[in-house]
């Protein structure tokens, strides 16, 4: 009875212990059932957060098998949810010239514990077309063993495209620097400061030549510190109407003073744009300094032909007078000067004075003048020229009309440089209508269109064919026989013309006589 009362204790003793094992497991089955609702909401969680991202996410297994992708892998990809259902590997998503890296990457430096950061691939959609992409990976531990990899792949083809036309803009840039420099052409790029106009901001090697800065002195300085006090004004307002976005085409004519202090003169164009964010203007600049001194040889050389066209008419001019001269000093020797010589003297005074004009006149024309720009009034700057050709014209039966328009607008030009381009159009005219019929008709018209006065010079000469219309104001370029012409008369005009900020041009038509148009800007001062 006491062994069967000892086995009962034992029993009930062991029936407690299982049914406190019994509760314990319970206890922990609910726990797990609890970790495992836990577990399964934290997924949804993740996936939900993952779903949300603009990039690729992914889960790798140790054989690079995926385990999970997000939404945007199915639309980066171009597959679909039931795709990813049968089992993708990491490496049908890659062109296969980069499967071998993927590889590597994958089970040499990943699943070995290490980070993969920014690794570039071109990925593979579905349909065969590819794109690049950037890949960041990191290994899953589990239980202090790497059972996989997680990360991210990221679509860069608008960064490559950027680049690329970053790249392409960069080339573009060095190529136009690299081509100012080889035909010559500085490049500067000038930006406004609260504290200063213009400074510039990048020169090429050609500007410190030009200039005779360093490079570094030049970045320091305002261009308009190197713009010629005469220009200086001018070249601001132009400046300050490009960096408000204001077109102005065409070149523009300055002088700088160069660090020696020599006057250097350039021509310029320049352009509106940004860089960095920041408003500035590109300016191509070229030194123009052997060219000006060329036309200037130029223009002395073509006034001298002018002179040469001038002298006979001239010799012509001081004969007549000279004979009256002669005459009356004769009659004047064999008399005693009576009352009547007086008259005799009034002559002589009057063809001394008219012959002294015309002199006058012709050494005003052939003096060398510095350029000066000033108030002129084409009317009055024609007028001159047909006193020096009125003695030619009558010998040559040359008739002139003149249609000038009263109350005319002056223009800012220089006074001799706009006479030598009408004495040579006048010239050229009577050559012409003198070789063909020893005689004829200028008209000369002058009137107010716009903003420009125009005048024009007709003629009622052979006219000119269409081949040669185009070619009238090039260099050395002459219809005339040879030795009557140097063929630089109305190329020096074109430049005269251009400079003052108007244009020259002929209309003509074979056998109809030839005009002459030369159109100036009217001052606004």
């Amino acid at each position: 009875m006491e062994n069967a009362n000892k086995t009962k204790e034992q029993l009930i003793k062991e029936l407690k212990v299982l049914r406190q094992r019994v509760a314990k497991l319970k206890k922990s089955g609910a726990e797990v059932k609890r970790a495992e609702v836990a577990l399964r909401e934290s997924e949804k969680k993740y996936r939900g957060l993952a779903d949300l991202l603009p990039q690729t996410v992914f889960e790798l297994d140790e054989a690079g098998n995926f385990k999970f992708i997000n939404l945007k892998s199915i639309e980066v990809f171009a597959h679909t949810l039931e795709d990813s259902d049968k089992g993708w590997n990491a490496l049908q998503m890659f062109v296969p010239e980069d499967r071998d890296s993927v590889k590597e990457n994958i089970k040499k430096r990943v699943l070995s514990g290490e980070e993969l950061s920014g690794a570039e691939y071109t990925a593979l959609r579905k349909d065969g077309s590819t794109f690049p992409i950037v890949v960041y990976a990191s290994p899953i531990i589990e239980e202090n063993k790497v059972v996989g990899l997680t990360g991210i792949a990221i679509d860069i083809t608008e960064r490559k495209r950027a680049e690329e036309a970053l790249r392409e803009s960069e080339q573009r840039y060095r190529a136009l620097v690299n081509l100012g420099a080889e035909a010559g052409e500085a490049v500067i790029m000038l930006q406004d400061t609260e504290q200063e106009m213009a400074v510039q901001r990048f020169v090429n090697d050609e500007w410190p030549r030009v200039t005779g800065y360093s490079r570094d002195e030049l970045l320091s300085m305002s261009f308009f510190d190197l713009v010629h006090p005469k220009y200086r004004q001018a070249s601001m307002e132009r400046h300050q109407r490009k960096m408000r976005g204001e077109v102005i085409p065409g070149l523009f004519e300055i002088s700088i003073i160069r660090k020696d202090g020599t006057e250097v003169f350039v021509e310029l164009t320049s352009a509106y744009t940004t860089y960095k964010g920041e408003r500035v203007i590109v300016c191509y600049i070229r030194d123009i300094t052997e060219r000006k001194r060329t036309e200037e040889q130029l223009t002395v050389t073509d006034r001298l032909a002018s002179i040469g066209e001038l002298a006979a008419g001239i010799a012509h001019e001081l004969n007549n007078p000279l004979t009256s001269i002669i005459g009356f000093s004769q009659l004047l020797l064999d008399k005693d000067v009576p009352d009547d010589v007086k008259d005799d003297l009034r002559i002589i005074y009057s063809e001394a004075r008219r012959t002294a004009e015309v002199v006058r006149n012709l050494l005003i024309f052939a003096r060398k003048h510095a350029p000066v720009k000033q108030m002129v009034n084409i009317n009055n700057t024609i007028e001159k020229v047909l006193e020096l050709r009125a003695y030619e014209q009558r010998v040559s039966n040359i008739q002139v009309i003149t249609r000038f328009a009263s109350d005319l607008p002056e223009v800012v030009a220089d006074y001799f440089q706009l006479q030598q381009v009408f004495l040579n159009i006048v010239i050229n005219a009577e050559y012409f209508m003198t070789e063909v019929h020893c005689r004829g008709t200028l008209t000369i018209t002058t009137q107010r269109t716009g903003d420009i006065i125009r005048a024009s010079v007709a003629d009622d000469g052979p006219g000119i064919s269409k081949e040669n219309l185009g070619h009238l104001f090039d260099p050395f370029f002459t219809t005339k026989e040879v030795g009557k012409g140097t063929g630089l008369g109305l190329s020096i005009c074109h430049g005269i013309i251009t400079e003052h900020g108007g244009r020259i041009y002929a209309e003509s038509e074979p056998g109809k006589g030839a005009t002459f148009i030369v159109e100036l800007p009217i001052s606004d001062h």
